[in-house]
């Protein structure tokens, strides 16, 4: 008989104190193994149960596999996360690749990871709360790793008016914070749109809708009394 085939009986299973949810399995022929009880209950790992070897190492992969997912969703209630970051977080804490992706899948599974509704939900928040247009979310999106589909159809949710209303808030505010000639001040907020990611014609037209608005406010009298 080979040695991964050999039998070894459970003698004793020990509740972990100050560890949540672990317990410490102990045989009579191997050292003992710290497990997770949702792994326990899995292999049911019962005083008695008799195992091989071989059969211990897939209990470990599946432990590790349980932490992983324990971190996973740890980095998940901080705020949402895409697919790419919670893999890059795993990998940092030492998970195996093979674990990382069944771990992922699960949690996509489980509609815990949804790069498509992230990506929505994304796109309209940065629009609408940080006044950022649609080629800086773009950029952000791809740099969180979500997939081109996933973007693509978060850009097409923007409706133009919306787009159109989170330049002008922008434009109003950066318009306050100018000086200078009119020329110039209509240049330095378009300019500023356009770096936050609003298309250049858009740009142009909320710095002169905002400059026009303001004109129109200093040629009311705050003086004129009914």
């Amino acid at each position: 008989m080979k040695d991964s085939e050999r039998i070894v009986t459970i003698t004793r299973v020990e509740r972990i104190e100050r560890q949540a949810g672990r317990y410490k399995i102990h045989f009579d022929g191997a050292e003992p193994l710290e497990v997770h009880e949702d792994v326990m209950v899995k292999f049911r790992l019962l005083k008695g149960t008799e195992l091989s070897l071989d059969s211990l190492t897939e209990i470990l992969r599946a432990d590790e596999g349980n932490k992983a997912y324990v971190q996973a969703i740890k980095y998940l209630q901080r705020k949402p996360r895409t697919r790419i970051e919670l893999a890059r977080n795993l990998a940092q804490k030492g998970y195996e690749d093979g674990i990382v992706q069944e771990v992922l899948d699960r949690l996509e599974r489980e509609w815990l990871v949804d790069d498509k509704s992230y990506a929505m939900q994304w796109a309209h928040q940065r629009l609408n709360r940080h006044m950022k247009g649609r080629r800086w979310i773009q950029h952000e999106l791809k740099q969180k790793g979500v997939q081109e589909r996933h973007i693509e159809t978060a850009l097409h949710s923007i409706d133009p008016d919306e787009e159109w209303n989170s330049a002008l808030s922008a434009a109003r505010k950066k318009w306050r914070q100018t000086k200078g000639e009119l020329h110039l001040r209509k240049q330095k907020v378009a300019a500023f749109l356009a770096r936050r990611g609003y298309p250049m014609d858009m740009a142009r037209r909320a710095a002169y809708t905002a400059a026009d608005e303001r004109s129109e406010e200093e040629e009311v009298s705050p003086d004129i009394e009914e």
